[in-house]
């Protein structure tokens, strides 16, 4: 029973969407390739298929049915963009000094540190 469930929730959200709604126009298409059919008894689905997939959309007198078969036009399938707005990032350069060595000008970052500061975390272990 769960799987029947699944199996229906899937291929509802699938059917809602992506084209595969296009598949409900088949029975379209099988109307539609009668008829020629009965217009002309050589017709072959394959040729059928070229008239009508192949050649592009050409406006006749049986046009509107054509824009009807399955995978010829384009339905609005949920598009959705998606805009995110990131913060703005202010940089601040600033210019300090380090009071261990002689005047030294560094511009930085302010969330990070320099890497003075940090090379006494760096040192192999010393035993004693």
């Amino acid at each position: 029973m769960k799987r029947i469930i699944a199996l229906t929730f899937l291929s509802l959200y699938l059917i809602s969407t992506t084209e595969l709604h296009q598949l409900l126009k088949f029975p379209a298409l099988v109307e539609h390739f009668s008829e020629h059919q009965q217009k002309d008894k050589t017709i072959t689905l394959w040729k059928f298929l070229c008239i009508h997939y192949a050649n592009g959309s050409v406006k006749d007198a049986d046009y509107d049915k054509d824009s009807k078969l399955p995978f010829k036009t384009l339905d609005n399938c949920n598009n959705s963009n998606h805009i995110i707005l990131l913060p703005e990032q202010k940089f601040c350069f600033t210019t300090i000094s380090l009071p261990s060595e002689k005047k030294v000008i560094s511009k930085y970052y302010p969330r990070f540190t320099n890497a003075t500061f940090l090379k006494s975390i760096w040192q192999p272990p010393k035993f004693s």
